[in-house]
């Protein structure tokens, strides 16, 4: 029986949207009185509501429950082979994201193309996503401010360590055990530069954390630029002692000394501390670890630096970078908006990649001669759009 001769059915409905008590008394009453008509009137609902919870009830309370509205087979439900290829790649390779799965379908010559709300949907069902916890602290966002530098006209360096990469560190200690060599049978050093309004990635390796190797790298990477006539005007680093003498910051170290060489370009040291200043090059360091270094195979050293300096172009000239409108390297180059950047042939962004600890005899014998003056083509290079800055 109803508390109340006011209440009806709905009106319970509307403080609860399973009632499943007062679909039990009903199915209860009906029971007792074996009349549809009779327990209607008395629960102040229609006949049709009485013969539906009558005729599900199975003998348990869970089966007065709602039945989903949900289409048991949905026109537009994707099928069983690409939802199978879908949850294959996920686990091949949990940290690449929807564009690489629609060219993974592609390969497969799957007929239908889900959306990314449709495949990451999927993942989420079958648990293959990973939590993202938000940060403490927002970054600010400087993509105006960057933008408003040259290409190539600010440059981060940073040295990265390869010896927290499983896939990496087995590789290198099998290697190293095969040869009988002293050392790690790869490099274990990944030296970094990357321009700050284009995204330009230029890398190479190392065996050893030195100044010599980071004076080297610096070195190879100024004169590759100037081939093209490009001179940097900032070269921004950390306060590691690679870079800056932490004993005596009155003597320049030599990495100082091949920036100073040409008479332009400037060295900058972060605050102590202040990682987000190095963003940049930082987050590059976290995608090529999980894009290249999880799953690299590399025998020997020869073989790693042709992959490395083919993956480099790839991240330079085919790889669309979100943070900058979803954009290549290249393509943001193209969009310069000085026309003498703009219009620089693409092989600036294909940087002779090397082991630098090779390069020491032929660095210490002259380097790659940075050249002093090229202050004049400098000044023509930045043309009437220097003046924003």
């Amino acid at each position: 029986m109803l508390a109340s001769s006011i209440l009806t059915y709905k009106d319970f409905l509307k403080d609860s949207a399973e009632p499943l008590e007062l679909r039990k008394a009903m199915v209860g009453r009906y029971q007792e009185v074996k009349s549809i008509s009779a327990v209607a009137l008395e629960f102040h609902t229609t006949r049709k509501t009485v013969r539906k919870w009558v005729g599900r009830f199975q003998g348990h309370i869970s089966s007065l429950k709602n039945e989903s509205k949900a289409p048991k087979h949905p026109h537009l439900q994707i099928a069983d082979k690409t939802r199978e290829l879908i949850i294959r790649f996920r686990k091949e390779h949990p940290n690449m994201g929807y564009s690489y799965v629609i060219s993974y379908l592609n390969q497969q010559k799957c007929t239908e193309i889900p959306s990314a709300a449709t495949i990451y949907a999927i993942w989420k069902k079958n648990k293959l996503l990973k939590v993202h916890y938000k940060k403490s602290e927002k970054k600010k966002d400087c993509r105006a401010i960057k933008q408003k530098y040259l290409a190539f006209e600010k440059i981060q360096i940073d040295v990265k360590e390869l010896r927290d990469i499983p896939n990496y560190l087995d590789q290198s200690l099998a290697l190293q055990q095969k040869k009988n060599l002293v050392k790690p049978g790869l490099p274990m050093y990944q030296y970094t530069a990357r321009d700050l309004k284009t995204g330009a990635l230029f890398i190479s390796l190392a065996h050893e954390h030195t100044r010599h190797n980071s004076a080297i790298f610096l070195d190879m990477l100024l004169s590759h630029l100037k081939r093209f006539d490009v001179v940097p005007r900032i070269i921004q680093t950390d306060n590691g002692s690679e870079f800056v003498n932490t004993r005596n910051t009155l003597s320049d170290t030599i990495f100082k000394q091949v920036i100073h060489r040409n008479g332009i370009t400037k060295h900058i040291t972060i605050p102590p501390g202040a990682k987000t200043w190095q963003s940049e090059v930082e987050t590059s360091h976290w995608i090529i670890e999980k894009e290249f270094y999880d799953y690299v195979n590399a025998p020997n050293v020869g073989n790693l630096v042709k992959k490395y300096r083919a993956y480099q172009w790839g991240l330079n000239t085919m790889r669309k970078n979100g943070y900058r409108g979803n954009i290549t390297p290249l393509e943001a180059l193209r969009k310069e908006h000085n026309r003498n950047y703009a219009k620089l042939p693409k092989e600036i962004l294909d940087f002779p990649s090397c082991v630098l600890d090779k390069k020491y005899n032929q660095f210490m014998k002259g380097g790659h001669h940075v050249g002093l003056v090229t202050i004049r083509k400098y000044n023509i290079m930045l043309g009437a759009d220097r003046s924003c800055l």
